[in-house]
């Protein structure tokens, strides 16, 4: 009984995966033939892409559903989930890389109309192969099998084909885990359901693929698990009695697996001291092999078969031994967005890797860590950490470092697979550390999920220069292998493209909160003349950060303005440095106390102190994007800073700061000098720094960048904000048990 005629007509179900570059074609074509039969739905099944795709379809005009990488992804699965979002009396399933003949839609049609009993119609297929010149067309055509096949014939087509919704309900729709001859296994169960398979003598499609004799085929069939899918389809085929339909085009990848057996009891004989039978296997297989060579007259292509005839065995192997798996137990989930919205509010799944310690967090990276954490972004992209906090201690031995990172690894790699997510975000400085985040980048890589790592480190250019030629040649590998690199500033940006040329980087600062940026400009325009200097409360960090060129430049400025007031925290030993200073002649502890010297503070306390201040004071050797000239800049103080790094950058190359080299003590000491007796210049220098901090830097910011950052490197479309605010897109997840389904999510166990 044919559905009520309410139903649409016709819906076309495109499937695709990295084809941005070439899907505007396929759907146009779609359009075309579309218009002419009255309209229909074009559904986008976008495989967790990483590139543009499903860009590409939203702004053709299509809905879109966008599958999550954590989803079953192969195309059975995809065409499965296309025919459940869909409600067609027919549905047309296309690949991404295929153009719609204008010919086959309206014959299919009628045949389909005019014969009840058809449950499938597919038409003639021609490949055309991408090389590195232009698209050379296929010498044969890709179909060659009866109009109508028998029983136990080979269909005849492919994935592209225009399907009975009826026909496709009673057979159970596609094995969403077969991933290779779905199309011939579902069309022995549509001819057991009592249905035919014609293949009309029109033209279907032109077909966009790679070489069949390319290395790069062969990776991507066996990435795809291609090969695997033989050996399940071949079990199921078996199970049903159909042996030519299980071992149909698999004659020489099993005469190639006996070839080997027989080598390894050859060599078992030659290990029980009978040597003639491996000489006599090695002289067959030279002599085949030359004789293959001969014949395919090419000894590249030659080698190529045996390779893949090789891998196909092992791989056909391990298909039929798999356990099958029940399509009720299919489960998926990704987002949807309809054909009249182009706006994006579902964010891809992030796992954060980086250093999360107990508060107070002493560097910029564990802030950073805690405010995508905290934050609106880390919420929406439902993030969540793998913490590389470890307290630091140069007593451990290496074999102890050694195992310590072993399990780290094996943590992490647990980690990819608890939950599913669509990136990791890795959040890295230099030295040894930058080495153990570099092997967290490539796990991840390993595992199939894409990489945004993103440099704090101020020492990062050093730390390459001082790297032997190995350990540089793997730093560029990691850069350069990274779906993205962000970085904090464009100096930095310019850097690490001298470092890494092909590294894809992109800019992302560090932000402060809405809270934290008002808690810090609220102490007011006129200040006393107080010099805020904040360490790390580790001595060797606190002379990077210029402590010593603080301190020698102290008790000259300090006499010659007794009014000054000076702030010194973040000292491992305040003790230690308030004996120096009475030895040079400064009584930190007199009548009037001038000087203060503090180890580390907390945030609140840190506030205080910069709301009580006037200048900030940071002649750093070495830095990223400090967080404390933030902060300054937010509470409005006056900056005297050293230019490297993002300084220059930030203080708008000497608008709302005095640079000087580091390490230059009179430099210093004359910078402080004209701040101290000048605070007009300090006040317009505060006030520009305020407005800077709030313009440029607040968090709210800083996640839109990293948003927008987050659904590049996930391959989903980034939209531009001109393309309006509200948005249909939705979370959807499903069971693949029910075949019909409404256009809406679905949820399931």
């Amino acid at each position: 009984m044919e559905p009520p005629r309410s139903q649409s007509l016709i819906s076309v179900v495109v499937i695709a995966r990295n084809e941005a570059a070439i899907l505007g074609t396929c759907l146009a074509a779609v359009r075309r033939a579309l218009a002419v039969q009255g309209g229909g739905e074009i559904l986008l099944v976008d495989s967790a892409s990483v590139d543009s795709t499903a860009r590409v379809g939203i702004e053709s005009g299509c809905r879109v559903l966008s599958v999550r990488r954590s989803s079953r992804i192969c195309p059975s699965a995809m065409r499965r989930l296309g025919a459940t979002r869909t409600d067609s009396r027919y549905i047309l399933f296309l690949d991404g890389d295929c153009e719609l003949e204008r010919e086959f839609l309206p014959a299919a049609l009628a045949a389909m109309e005019s014969n009840p009993s058809l449950g499938v119609v597919a038409g003639r297929r021609r490949d055309f192969y991408r090389t590195g010149q232009a698209l050379v067309p296929s010498e044969q055509e890709y179909y060659s099998g009866p109009d109508d096949p028998s029983a136990s014939a080979s269909p005849g087509y492919g994935g592209c084909a225009l399907y009975r919704r009826r026909a496709l309900e009673d057979a159970g729709s596609f094995d969403p885990f077969l991933r290779a001859k779905e199309e011939e296994e579902l069309a022995q169960r549509i001819r057991a359901a009592g249905y035919r398979i014609e293949i009309l003598q029109v033209p279907m499609i032109r077909h966009m693929t790679v070489p069949r004799e390319s290395v790069r085929r062969l990776l991507r069939s066996f990435k795809h698990g291609f090969f695997i899918g033989r050996g399940q389809a071949a079990r199921i085929f078996l199970s049903r009695r159909e042996v030519r339909a299980a071992f149909r085009g698999l004659d020489r990848v099993f005469l190639t697996l006996l070839h080997l057996i027989l080598g390894a009891l050859c060599l078992w004989a030659a290990w029980e001291g009978i040597g003639w039978p491996i000489l006599a296997w090695l002289v067959f297989s030279l002599t085949a092999f030359t004789i293959f060579v001969l014949r395919s007259r090419s000894l590249p292509r030659a080698a190529y078969y045996v390779l893949e005839w090789l891998v196909q065995g092992a791989c056909l192997l391990i298909g039929l031994l798999a356990p099958r798996r029940s399509a009720d137990s299919f489960w998926w989930e990704g987002e949807e967005w309809p054909a009249t919205r182009r706006s994006l509010v579902c964010l891809p799944k992030v796992l954060l890797a980086g250093p999360l310690p107990e508060p107070p967090y002493r560097g910029g990276v564990e802030k950073g860590v805690a405010q995508l954490l905290q934050g609106d972004l880390g919420r929406r992209s439902s993030m969540r950490l793998f913490n590389t906090h470890r307290v630091p201690d140069p007593s451990r031995s290496f074999l102890t470092r050694l195992a310590y990172q072993s399990g780290m690894i094996r943590r992490f790699r647990r980690e990819l697979k608890t939950e599913p997510l669509d990136l990791v975000h890795v959040k890295t400085s230099s030295g040894i550390n930058f080495h153990q985040n570099a092997l967290y980048a490539l796990v991840a890589r390993l595992s199939g999920v894409p990489v945004l790592l993103q440099i704090h480190s101020g020492r990062f250019e050093t730390f390459y220069r001082g790297s032997v030629l190995p350990l540089r040649v793997w730093i560029r590998s990691t850069l350069s292998r990274c779906r993205r690199v962000a970085v904090l500033s464009n100096s930095w940006a310019q850097r690490v493209a001298t470092i890494a040329p092909k590294a894809r980087i992109r800019v992302v600062p560090n932000g402060l909160g809405e809270d934290e940026a008002a808690r810090l400009g609220s102490g007011g325009e006129i200040r006393p003349n107080q010099v805020f200097f904040l360490g790390t409360g580790r001595e060797e960090l606190n002379r990077d950060k210029g402590l010593e060129d603080v301190l020698s430049v102290l008790p000259e400025l300090a006499r010659k303005h007794p009014q000054s007031r000076w702030i010194l925290a973040g000292l491992q030993n305040a003790e230690e440095t308030y004996a120096r200073l009475r030895r040079e002649g400064i009584d930190p502890e007199g009548k009037e106390q001038r000087v203060f010297c503090r180890g580390p503070v907390d945030h609140p306390e840190k506030w205080d102190l910069l709301r009580a201040s006037a200048i900030l004071v940071l002649p750093s050797y070495f830095e990223n994007m400090p967080n404390i000239l933030l902060e300054g800049m937010a509470a409005g103080l006056g900056v005297v800073a050293t230019d490297v790094g993002a300084i220059p950058e930030m203080l708008g190359y000497g608008e709302g700061g005095l640079l000087i080299p580091p390490g230059d003590g009179p430099a210093l000491s004359s910078a402080l000098d004209r701040l101290l007796c000048s605070p007009a210049l300090v006040r317009a220098q505060g006030k520009r720094n305020r407005t800077v901090v709030v313009r440029d830097y607040s968090m709210s910011i800083v996640e839109r960048k990293l948003e927008a950052l987050y659904l590049e490197v996930a391959g989903w479309p980034v939209l531009s904000a001109t393309e309006g605010a509200p948005s249909d897109a939705v979370d959807a997840t499903g069971a693949g048990r029910d075949m019909p389904a409404p256009i809406r999510p679905v949820s399931g166990a």
